[in-house]
């Protein structure tokens, strides 16, 4: 069984906090509370991690991975320079429960991007996903906290249920309140195309840019 800690998602102790990075910078496998459901974390720039955790969630090698960032300054070491649309996104929505599809910087590692020509990115609000990527220095996975195509993880005790050992640590901060997924935006395309329907309602996007969006 993997090592389950209490955790408040955000305002994180320390102790549960550096336990934390320690596992992320050996190249192991952390599940935690993100402000949507649960994620599974990995340094993003360890290719044997990512390659890891695709065996951990049995997901399909063609599928990117999405990523957080704790702020806009770890943006630049993923993505070409973001489209006037794309910053609009951001200045709108983060942090927060948009993920934006984004051309990746030519130097991000293909292990990061399956067979996409596109690399999903998400600052969230949690303290803990900030804390994780910032105490990193760089982007962790946010991908969720279950077998690919099962219904995503909303306490601690069901991503133990579904992963068991294959995990190294849960950070358990209790039952999701509420289950919604993040948006997913594909801000690579004009006009933007709604890939993922979640938290953030697409309504709510068309009011900041002013025009209709594709969905998908």
């Amino acid at each position: 069984m993997p090592r389950r800690l209490t955790v408040d998602p955000h305002c994180p102790d320390r102790t549960v906090l550096q336990e934390a990075l320690a596992v992320l910078q050996r190249g192991g496998v952390v599940a935690y509370p993100t402000d949507t459901v649960y994620g599974l974390a990995v340094d993003a720039m360890n290719p044997q991690a990512v390659a890891r955790l695709y065996g951990v969630k049995r997901r399909p090698q063609e599928k990117a991975l999405p990523l957080v960032i704790s702020g806009l300054e770890q943006l630049s070491q993923l993505v070409a320079p973001p489209s006037c649309t794309a910053r609009r996104m951001m200045d709108a929505f983060w942090p927060g429960p948009l993920t934006l599809l984004m051309p990746p910087h030519e130097q991000v590692p293909p292990h990061l991007l399956g067979g996409s020509r596109r690399i999903g990115i998400r600052w969230p609000q949690a303290g803990l996903s900030q804390q994780l990527a910032s105490g990193l220095g760089r982007a962790v996975t946010a991908t969720s906290a279950n077998l690919s195509g099962a219904p995503a993880a909303l306490s601690a005790s069901e991503i133990i249920m579904q992963l068991a050992s294959t995990v190294d640590l849960v950070l358990d901060g209790g039952v999701v309140q509420s289950p919604e997924v993040s948006t997913i935006l594909d801000v690579g395309v004009q006009p933007p195309c709604l890939s993922r329907a979640g938290k953030l309602q697409a309504e709510e996007i068309e009011a900041v840019l002013g025009y209709a969006i594709v969905r998908s």
